[in-house]
């Protein structure tokens, strides 16, 4: 969230997931725009004051939701929905104005990146945007702290949330199994394009590994898999460091069949089937759909 000026935030509705429901998975998020509201759903659907949206009926091709102080864009590849609001404006070196946007970038299942103007100050559970991960672990009361627990309590919002338990530590979670999961994440981080894209590894095989020892998703959506989609996402999208003027993009089109990994029209169906039924274009250009939630 906009730490600053508190002009938006994004809040992620997590839950219970894995075998066991014993894991806690991001169902959907919503971007809170000076109080304008627009909910990114699982299928990639969007919910809008009660109202659905379609974007995999419209691939490619932009999708405005006006608010009564904002303006939402909505843009659907065929694998990953993206959504920017403009917050300001901001001038480069040569004096041209320039908009400064918070992107969401939403798999349709369980994974959300957020890139925000690099001159707001954030906090909450990404961090508070200044380039250093050290300092990240900020509780909700500004303190500091190294327990992923602690710090994800401290940000929790909602009465009706459960009381959250400490994770397993991944030694618990993989057994003796823990050392062939490594090496097979790894393997996939340090393959073809992953392996050239600069952005810190580490986080996403570490993820990689808890997730396929705990057994998190749905069968045709491997957690191996699921989590390299996220770093790729990273990397494409553009990755930046204090100090530098602009992002860095890295190209890792095509990443999914130097590892093994289900291609995008192969990840398009399970990923729909994980949310709510929804109409096809002809259905919703009759208006007959009856939502079923």
């Amino acid at each position: 969230m906009d730490c600053e000026k508190a002009s938006w935030f994004v809040y992620g509705r997590m839950r219970a997931c894995g075998e066991n429901k014993e894991g806690s998975c991001l169902e959907s998020a919503t971007l809170i725009v000076t109080g304008d509201f627009v909910e990114l759903q699982r299928g990639w659907l969007v919910n809008v004051d009660g109202q659905k949206v379609v974007p995999k009926n419209r691939p490619n091709e932009e999708i405005t939701i006006t608010g009564r102080s904002s303006k939402f864009v909505l843009k659907f590849d065929g694998a990953t929905l993206m959504m920017y609001v403009v917050v300001g404006t901001t001038q480069d070196a040569n004096g041209k104005e320039l908009e400064e946007r918070v992107v969401l970038y939403w798999d349709g299942y369980v994974s959300l990146t957020i890139q925000t103007p690099m001159s707001t100050g954030t906090c909450g559970m990404c961090g508070n945007n200044d380039g250093k991960a050290s300092n990240d672990m900020r509780t909700r009361r500004k303190g500091m702290t190294t327990d992923p627990f602690v710090f994800g309590e401290s940000w929790k919002i909602g009465r009706r949330c459960e009381v959250g338990v400490p994770a397993e530590s991944v030694g618990e979670v993989c057994g003796e199994r823990y050392s062939s999961v490594r090496q097979e994440c790894e393997d996939i981080f340090s393959s073809g394009k992953l392996a050239q894209c600069g952005v810190d590894k580490e986080p996403y095989v570490a993820g990689c590994v808890y997730d396929e020892c705990k057994g998190q998703f749905v069968p045709d959506l491997p957690p191996k898999c699921v989590v390299a989609k996220a770093y790729a996402t990273v990397c494409e999208k553009g990755s930046w460091e204090r100090g530098d003027d602009l992002p860095i993009f890295w190209d890792v089109e095509g990443w999914e069949g130097e590892v093994g990994c289900p291609t995008e029209g192969e990840r398009f169906q399970p990923t729909l089937d994980t949310g709510c039924p929804q109409p096809t274009s002809e259905e919703e250009l009759r208006g007959d759909y009856k939502w079923r939630i």
